[in-house]
This record gives C-alpha cells, sequence and structure tokens, in this order.
C-alpha cells in the first residue's frame, strides 16, 4: 500500500490532473489485489472479464505508441522516462504535459517554442523567388555600368534551377525575363499563390568603399529565416557580414508568409561588382542560397535522385501565363500532347485549394489525375481550369503558349 500511494502522488503531482493520468492511476489502483478484491465485491460487472482490461491496456499502449510514431515524423522528440527519474531539463518549463500510463511523456507546448523551420516537416513548399528591379528598372549600377536587375534575375534562375531538382520544394519566381513589376504587385504574386516561403534577391549600392553582404526581415517570424539565409550567403561569397537587420521594404512588408530580402553584395564597389557578374561566384551563392531555404523550411536537400529512383524524363516546355491580377507567367510541360502544369503555384494563384491524398492532388476537395515530378504534383491544364472555374487557351500559331484566364475575367 506504501508503494501505492507513493506511485499515485507521484503521478499526480508529476504529470498533474489529464486524462491520462486519472488512466494512470485507475491502473495503479487495479494493482493493489485488496483493492480490487474489494471492487469485485461492490462492483462486479467491472471484472466480468478481466481480459477485458487487459485488452483496453494493450490497445492503449498501441495508441501511445502510434503518437510516439506521429510525433517523430513531424520531428518532435518524445521525452521518456521512469517514474524515479526527472525530466529532462528541455522540459521543466514546459506547461502542458500530457502523460501516458507507463510515463512517456509528450509536449504540446513544445510546438510553439520550436522555430518555424520545424514546422515543415511534410508536404510540398511553395516558394517565391523575387529578382529585385527588372525592365524599365535597371536598379543600381556598377562602376562598369553593369546592372543590378541583370544580376538578380541570373540568380534567381540559378537558384530555381537547384530548388526544382529537390523533391518537396516546388519554386516560383515574380519574373523570369526583364519585364517591370511593382513592388505592390510582387507581394500579390507571392500571396495569391498562397507561398510559405519569399526570398527577395538584390545588389546593394552606397560608396565604392561599401561592402560585404546582409539580409532584412520585416516582421518577427522571419528574422529566423533571415539568420539562417544570411549565414549561408555569408560563407559561400566570403564577403564581411553585415548581418541580419529590421528593413521596411514593401515587398517584405506586405507579403502574408515569412519573407527576407537578401542583398548579396555591393554593386557599387568594384571588386565586389566583379564578384557579382562572376559565374562561379554565382553558383557558388546560389547553391547556398538554395541550400538554406531547405534548411529553413525543414526539407531535405538532394542535389541527385536518391539511388535507386529513375531520373526525371525531361519534357518540352510550355510558357504559361495566368491573366490573374497581377499577370504571371508559369512553367508547365507537354505530355504526349497534353499540358501538365504544377498544380500548387498554378492552382493557388487562381484561388483554388490544392491538397494531396494518397498520392493525387486535390483542388477544392475534388482528386484529379496526378504525375509526381521531381517531388512536385502535375495535373493537367484542363483539370485545373474546370476545377477552379478558369478557361485556358493555347495559342494556334505558337502551341506551346498557354493563356489561362481566372473565373473573374471569363
Amino acid at each position: 500500500m506504501y508503494d501505492f500511494i507513493v506511485d499515485l502522488i507521484h503521478t499526480l503531482f508529476k504529470n498533474g490532473l489529464t486524462l491520462s493520468s486519472l488512466g494512470a492511476v485507475v491502473f495503479l489502483i487495479l494493482k493493489q489485489r485488496k483493492m480490487k478484491a474489494q471492487l469485485r465485491k461492490f462492483l462486479p460487472w467491472m471484472f466480468q472479464d478481466d481480459n477485458e482490461i487487459k485488452a483496453y491496456m494493450a490497445n492503449q499502449i498501441v495508441i501511445m505508441r502510434n503518437q510516439e510514431i506521429i510525433m517523430k515524423g513531424l520531428g518532435l522528440e518524445p521525452c521518456v522516462i521512469t517514474l524515479n527519474e526527472k525530466p529532462q531539463a528541455s522540459a521543466k518549463s514546459l506547461s502542458n504535459i500530457y502523460s501516458s500510463s507507463w510515463a512517456t511523456i509528450t509536449y504540446a507546448h513544445i510546438a510553439r517554442k520550436l522555430p518555424r523551420r520545424r514546422r515543415y516537416a511534410m508536404a510540398e513548399k511553395l516558394v517565391v523567388l523575387d529578382p529585385g528591379h527588372g525592365g524599365k528598372d535597371p536598379g543600381a549600377s556598377g562602376p562598369t555600368k553593369k546592372r543590378e536587375k541583370d544580376f538578380v534575375l541570373t540568380m534567381a534562375l540559378k537558384v530555381e534551377d537547384i530548388l526544382k531538382n529537390v523533391p518537396n520544394i516546388t519554386v516560383s519566381l515574380t519574373r523570369r525575363t526583364d519585364v517591370y513589376l511593382e513592388l505592390s504587385d510582387r507581394a500579390k504574386v507571392a500571396n495569391r499563390m498562397k507561398a510559405d516561403f519569399f526570398v527577395s534577391i538584390h545588389a546593394n549600392s552606397f560608396l565604392s568603399t561599401s561592402h560585404g553582404s546582409e539580409t532584412f526581415y520585416k516582421k518577427d517570424n522571419s528574422k529566423s529565416a533571415a539568420q539562417i539565409l544570411n549565414k549561408a550567403m555569408v560563407g559561400a561569397s566570403g564577403l564581411y557580414d553585415r548581418g541580419v537587420k529590421y528593413g521596411n521594404f514593401a515587398v517584405i512588408r506586405e507579403t502574408t508568409m515569412p519573407s527576407v530580402l537578401l542583398e548579396v553584395g555591393f554593386i557599387s564597389n568594384p571588386e565586389e561588382e566583379k564578384l557579382l557578374f562572376d559565374p562561379a561566384f554565382q553558383d557558388r551563392v546560389a547553391l547556398a542560397i538554395a541550400k538554406s531555404i531547405c534548411d529553413y523550411m525543414g526539407v531535405k536537400f538532394v542535389v541527385q535522385p536518391a539511388p535507386g529512383k529513375p531520373i526525371p524524363v525531361s519534357y518540352p516546355t510550355m510558357e504559361v501565363t495566368v491573366h490573374a491580377e497581377p499577370a504571371q507567367k508559369f512553367e508547365g510541360i507537354n505530355v504526349g500532347g497534353t499540358t501538365w502544369l504544377p498544380s500548387r503555384p498554378i492552382g493557388e494563384y487562381l484561388g483554388g485549394k490544392i491538397g494531396y491524398k494518397k498520392g493525387q492532388v486535390t483542388i477544392n476537395g475534388t482528386a484529379v489525375e496526378t504525375m509526381n515530378i521531381g517531388g512536385t504534383g502535375y495535373v493537367t491544364a484542363r483539370a485545373l481550369a474546370e476545377n477552379v472555374g478558369a478557361r485556358p487557351f493555347w495559342d494556334k500559331e505558337n502551341p506551346t503558349k498557354v493563356d489561362i484566364y481566372p473565373k473573374e475575367a471569363v
């Protein structure tokens, strides 16, 4: 009885009054032979078959083990203790503690303490890259008249080229040619797509002696991303670290998702201008940016297909223009005469709700034929358009061009 009382007090004080702890108390009571005999006398219906209790407890163990598997899949490590051990130091300050009957403790509060990147454990993620300036806006110019808009577009395309082969990440650009886009339109593109992350790429300019790389953020939920990307960028560039700073720039202020603005180096500095347009430097920094995006989003960076997996087949590309506000260009593919589109960026830009169920893309809850290419779910242009109420048109003179008009424009 002494052991029973000690275990009972320990369970209640350590774990609080929860359903799990109450279950543990009942289990402790049933372990006491005298108590069990008294209960059998006054509540015989409880003991019609002891096997039912054993089955119940076995079922609870299965449930708890399944919870542990789910937690590990989400990147959370359960803390396992015995009744004579102290909780891990990292768990002492947590408020919401849920305990199983064998004292396996899981902490709900820990999910709110983890960096945002740990919440990106599963499902496809959408990153929008924003090459600054463009068209009539050349951005800054260097001593040899090289233009910022050309450098940043090259960098964005290189980062995209790396990330498009990484499973579970889809990349979209606010521009992929030398066109002008208003700052507010850049944010609208990312917001309309419901992107998970937004990265604007720039080159800095001030004095000819100014030097170094820096990263800006506006919202608190973007600071950790800025720190991760800045560290990687500085490490790859070898330039002076100007640090992570708060900045009230329109593109990172008006976007609704975590957003950062990268200043790779000073185009006004003759030495750094030369570096910014050096292909080897660009490749090195682009790779670092791509890896750090994966790091932040909790996606495993894979440069080449894993052993045993087939190498993705190359298909003819299709130029897709979605005539929403603002109009945005995407890249589709032609497979056997059928146009296939990356489901999430285009579907959500058209106002649809894109999901994944049993290996198939769902559009507004309807499962459609899906082709998985490099971890990205592709659907046919017609299926996508039909399920979001849009209209696709193929250019008769140039079959590689497709125009899609949202329902409000039809």
